[in-house]
């Protein structure tokens, strides 16, 4: 009986580690979504920026380039609408051009954008990569194990 028990403790620890590795595949997938890393961003950079006014609150050091981040971002976004507004404020005679800062910033928040889908979709890859190989182990143990019961 005691080879009983260790084939069914050696099952239920499969389907612990199967089960343990479908939730952190789930969480990746979570993780590496372009609209939940966004949201995680901004909650971020507000985070950051509500820091900022708590002096002496003991916020890590690696906040302080996540807020710096957020301040360009927000200074390029802000100077690149202002940009937008002036451009379409112009005289009615002639149709509004966008200024070469605001199809910079256009520019750059496409890049960042696409830069951002790129790593997200490189980072699901290696997360079903790596599934599919512990899946594979775990299909490999599973037949050992059943080997080994019908050995004995």
């Amino acid at each position: 009986m005691a080879k009983k028990n260790s084939l069914d403790d050696m099952r239920d620890e499969a389907y612990r580690r199967q089960d343990n590795l479908a939730s952190d595949i789930d969480e990746l997938v979570d993780r590496v979504n372009p609209k939940n890393a966004a949201t995680r961003w901004k909650n971020e950079l507000v985070g950051s920026v509500k820091g900022f006014s708590d002096a002496g609150d003991d916020k890590s050091a690696s906040t302080l380039p996540i807020a710096i981040a957020g301040g360009v971002i927000g200074v390029v976004l802000i100077g690149a609408g202002i940009a937008a507004a002036i451009a379409l404020s112009g005289g009615d005679d002639k149709p509004a051009k966008p200024s070469k800062t605001a199809k910079a910033a256009t520019k750059n928040v496409k890049k960042t954008s696409k830069k951002a889908s790129e790593q997200a979709s490189a980072q699901t890859q290696k997360a079903k990569a790596s599934a599919a190989k512990a899946r594979a182990e775990l299909d490999k143990a599973l037949a050992t194990a059943k080997a080994r019961a019908a050995g004995d």
